[in-house]
């Protein structure tokens, strides 16, 4: 579970930025909240993010997006690339080359809560720490890179033998530790791999459309992960999609070498008067398409207790269908495990049921400087009753977030 997250000089965010998925013990006790270890506190089990077009939304998703691949995957560049990250460009005399972009995430594995910072330019990182809660935070390793000696200053403890671990200038350490297969390293990488994304630095990627490669992928899915096929079944037929069962056929073809290959085709089953008729998904509306193919993601983290982070979710869905899927994470049958899910929404709807003014997140941007604000409801004089008609006064622009057309 994310508690929180810190970002500075990051795309759009030029000021620090704080966002606390977290509440304390007299927020209430609808099941909207996730138990967590540490004494006297909750997570948000949905965190919706809304804003105007442009105002900072999906980069506020972007940088828990580019922690997870920094985490993962950095070591993966070539020594001498520049870190592919996006930096506030609008100071001058191009001061943004220079000017540390600054993060840190606080998150819960395994009952315990860590925090990673990190500070970097393109060019190098020049901070990065992961600490341990305890009594108080305690660091497991540290890194600073001193401009004197061209080298970084290294200690850590209680996290096994490091000493040999690369200290690259253009990766994480964690990042260099899973490939040296580190057994913390390795450890705590399993929780990043738990977090789905479908934002990356440079926007959104495609993975929720409702096209014909994304339905067959999830069609593929769905054939090696029967039990989350069966979940899928069921949230579909009882979305009122006439859709009564699914399958998944395997369609043999000879591609252009002459060889058989097959793939694996979903198949919707409607009755009728008594008469069961069968078609393919492709000829099932956008809308049923675009159910199936977030039901691929949204499952394995439900069934995984992982997190979502999702932009623009409600792609090609009805609203009432958004807050059904909203609410599989508030209920103790389907999340089990603790999944959490933070996403963007233009569904205004569900700020009148669905989520409470610990849940909102709202974004907007400085005309005067380009710079992103981000802040919570709760967080707003006159929103401190969560029964307050949050749609009405968000539309009103009691709250901000709004286009100012």
């Amino acid at each position: 579970m994310i508690h929180s997250l810190v970002i500075q000089n990051f795309a759009s965010f030029q000021e620090q930025a704080l966002v606390e998925f977290t509440v304390g013990p007299k927020a209430g006790d609808r099941d909207i909240f996730l138990a967590s270890a540490q004494p006297d506190v909750r997570v948000n089990a949905v965190t919706g993010v809304y804003g105007a077009n442009a105002s900072g939304k999906t980069n506020l998703l972007k940088a828990i997006a580019f922690l997870r691949f920094f985490i993962l995957d950095s070591a993966s560049f070539q020594p001498d690339k520049e870190i592919d990250i996006e930096p506030f460009l609008f100071v001058p005399n191009e001061q943004w080359q220079t000017i540390p972009i600054i993060f840190s995430l606080e998150f819960e594995l395994e009952g315990e809560l860590y925090r990673y910072d990190l500070e970097l330019t393109r060019k190098r990182v020049l901070f990065e720490s992961l600490h341990k809660k305890e009594a108080r935070y305690r660091y497991l390793f540290e890194r600073r890179w001193d401009e004197a000696t061209a080298k970084y200053d290294f200690k850590s403890r209680d996290i096994g033998p490091s000493g040999r671990i690369a200290q690259r200038e253009n990766a994480s350490f964690l990042s260099s530790a899973v490939l040296q297969e580190h057994p913390f390293a390795l450890r705590l990488s399993n929780y990043f791999k738990a977090l789905y994304t479908n934002v990356y630095l440079h926007g959104r990627l495609p993975n929720h459309e409702p096209e014909f490669g994304n339905v067959l992928g999830a069609a593929e899915f769905f054939q090696q992960h029967e039990d989350l096929l069966k979940s899928a079944e069921q949230y579909l037929t009882t979305a009122d999609l006439g859709i009564e069962k699914i399958q998944i056929v395997e369609n043999k073809f000879l591609n252009a070498d002459g060889k058989e290959q097959s793939i694996h085709i979903p198949v919707a089953e409607h009755h009728v008067s008594g008469v069961a008729y069968t078609r393919p998904f492709f000829q099932e509306s956008r809308g049923t398409q675009a159910y199936f193919v977030l039901l691929r993601y949204i499952l394995p983290v439900l069934q995984s207790g992982g997190v979502a982070v999702i932009d623009e979710f409600e792609t090609g869905l009805h609203p009432h269908i958004v807050r059904d899927i909203v609410q599989l994470f508030y209920s103790h049958e389907h999340n089990l495990k603790g999944a959490q899910l933070i996403a963007n929404f233009h569904s205004a709807y569900l700020l009148q049921e669905t989520l409470e003014k610990y849940q909102i997140l709202l974004t907007e941007k400085n005309p005067e400087t380009l710079s992103s604000e981000a802040w919570r409801l709760d967080e707003i004089k006159g929103a401190a009753r969560n029964d307050s008609n949050h749609y009405a006064k968000y539309h009103a622009g009691a709250y901000g977030g709004i286009p100012k057309l």
